[in-house]
């Protein structure tokens, strides 16, 4: 659409530094706005925010606790297709759960959410609640929200993203050279789709589509005792003895 596979290009480099000073370093006191909201609220706030780190950018998720307290942050592993063009590759030092109201809480970025050993990297840590963030699309969050849900027998919170042309109006020209591009688009460029899935799979709040808004949901331990009872992929189902080696073709 903007020619991002330019290489050495003016107007590529001139978007890419405006979007790196909009990004967020956590070590400043950028993020001190969401953590003061977590303080005054008691509650748990786990989100995405694109990352600087030196002159390069990372799609992370970033988990604060309800005393306000920055206490882990998850750099995507693998940027998906033309992401590769603005992010950086992630490692697997953010791959953690979360001591929770209900049980630990973890999280995925995007379609790192496909991937089988990031998520048994959460399963093995006693997974309850499962935070995934999306950058829009129902498409993106209905299906792989059921299926995470049942396979971890937890409850998935997919927040997902909304995007349109008028996003882009505050940016100059000069700033961000297809402004026009952007803003020319029709209609809901990510369209939105958040939703929370209960661990038999069923959606108990959302999808929320094309506009901003908040979902809420009662999480209850006993549905995911329940659930586990059968089928633990935390405990009796996980088979670590099996799976401790690296299982690769000859």
């Amino acid at each position: 659409m903007t020619g991002g596979a330019a290489f050495d290009d003016a107007d590529q480099k001139r978007a890419f530094a405006t979007y790196w000073k909009n990004s967020i370093d956590p070590s400043s006191s950028d993020l001190l706005p969401l953590q003061q909201v977590a303080k005054e609220k008691k509650a748990m706030l786990m989100g995405g925010i694109t990352e600087r780190s030196g002159g390069s950018l990372y799609c992370t998720l970033i988990a604060i606790d309800s005393d306000g307290n920055l206490i882990g942050r998850h750099r995507k592993l693998k940027p998906t297709y033309e992401e590769r063009l603005v992010w950086a590759d992630g490692d697997a030092s953010g791959l953690k759960t979360y001591a929770g109201p209900i049980g630990r809480i973890g999280g995925l970025n995007c379609w790192e959410n496909w991937i089988p050993l990031a998520r048994a990297a959460l399963h093995c840590q006693e997974e309850f609640v499962h935070v995934s963030v999306w950058p829009g699309s129902l498409q993106l969050t209905e299906n792989i929200s059921k299926f995470s849900a049942k396979e971890g027998r937890m409850y998935v919170v997919a927040a997902s993203g909304v995007l349109t042309g008028d996003d882009f109006t505050h940016l100059s020209d000069q700033e961000f050279p297809m402004k026009k591009v952007m803003e020319s688009q029709k209609g809901h460029i990510k369209n939105g789709g958040s939703l929370i899935v209960n661990p038999k799979g069923e959606i108990i709040a959302g999808p929320l589509l094309n506009k901003e808004g908040m979902l809420s949901a009662e999480l209850n331990l006993e549905t995911i005792l329940e659930e586990r009872q059968n089928f633990d992929y935390s405990g009796h189902y996980s088979r670590w003895d099996v799976f401790n080696q690296p299982l690769r073709k000859n």
